[in-house]
């Protein structure tokens, strides 16, 4: 049987009409499915870990955006481990847990999961999708971010662009952009936005124990996948299957400056840019000179210690791994290379 967890709101109400349109060719196809919905934050976690606490579902899905993907998988994590541990303690094990695959129809206003995935944005070819890789027995084993006892499918990032994450997820704008299908707008409002209050900070690096000290940095984004913040292709080398989190780091930059460097951003050309640095290692440690905003998956979190960790191969995830897997050669960029 495949489990929906599906957010009706998502997407400014874009959830109710994806999962209209996938029931009813679950039906005409007659595949047993079950549906739950939610009515709130953190509500996706709860049923995403009961149902995989049940045994019942060969696959369970999301139907909404990056926030639901992250709650969702969350659930499922957690229902790995034993009743009344925390999640800290279950993420130290490594390797396929979750007894059922994930999977995910988008229908959010960023997507970025579907979009490092080659998830179909159509909700008809994504639930092929599902199906073919959750009936034919194609899913993969994911890795996945943590930070404390937070866990991050995308992306864990902080500085300017976890506050422009944010801004946008508390800002009017959203929704009336989703409205009229142009939600990825609302990301680029946010920058504007961020962009002339933000103040730039010292931070010391630190990836598998080796240091690099930055001034003036923008933003350091830990990457499992290429995409975030609605198709900006911030790390674009990221593979959700290497046992590595992808770095970029953004400094020294004016502001007219790093306006200038979000559009080459978008198709991942600033690779190269001399004010931008990338690392690759299975832990993360972040010394910021001041409290820095930060953000997994969209959503702020509150960590008083910024150490990201790599869990490898966590996470089965119903979907043909040659879609999933199309990224391009790390850059031969060590960690001993960044001037900073």
């Amino acid at each position: 049987m495949i489990g929906f967890v599906i957010n009706p709101v998502s997407g400014n109400g874009r959830g109710t009409k994806v999962w209209r349109q996938v029931e009813k060719e679950l039906r005409k196809r007659g595949i047993p499915h079950e549906a739950r919905f939610t009515e709130g934050a953190g509500d996706a976690e709860q049923l995403a870990r009961e149902m995989a606490r049940s045994g019942v579902f060969r696959t369970i899905a999301a139907v909404g955006g990056d926030g639901t993907v992250n709650e969702v998988v969350t659930g499922l994590i957690s229902a790995a481990g034993a009743g009344g541990a925390s999640l800290e303690k279950e993420l130290r094990w490594t390797g396929a847990l979750v007894g059922c695959s994930f999977s995910y129809i988008p229908a959010g206003s960023g997507n970025d999961f579907a979009r490092s995935h080659g998830i179909p944005e159509e909700p008809i070819a994504a639930l092929n999708v599902l199906l073919d890789a959750a009936f034919g027995g194609a899913s993969f084993d994911m890795d996945l971010l943590r930070l404390g006892e937070t866990v991050a499918a995308s992306s864990i990032s902080c500085g300017f662009d976890a506050q422009v994450a944010i801004t946008t997820n508390q800002a009017s704008y959203k929704r009336w952009l989703n409205l009229i299908g142009a939600g990825k707008l609302a990301y680029v409002l946010s920058v504007l936005r961020v962009l002339f209050t933000y103040r730039p900070a010292a931070l010391t690096l630190r990836v598998d124990g080796r240091e690099s000290r930055f001034e003036r940095v923008w933003l350091v984004a830990v990457s499992n996948l290429p995409y975030y913040g609605g198709g900006f292709r911030i790390n674009p080398s990221a593979n959700a299957t290497d046992g590595l989190a992808s770095v970029c780091v953004a400094f020294g930059l004016t502001r007219w400056q790093l306006l200038r460097l979000f559009p080459l951003v978008l198709s991942g050309k600033h690779v190269g840019h001399p004010a931008v640095r990338f690392f690759a290692g299975q832990r993360v440690d972040l010394f910021p000179e001041k409290p820095l905003p930060v953000q997994a998956d969209g959503d702020p979190v509150l960590e008083d210690r910024l150490s990201i960790e790599v869990i490898p191969g966590v996470l089965p995830v119903a979907v043909t791994k040659p879609a999933a897997i199309r990224m391009e050669a790390r850059p031969e960029r060590s960690i001993d290379d960044a001037a900073c």
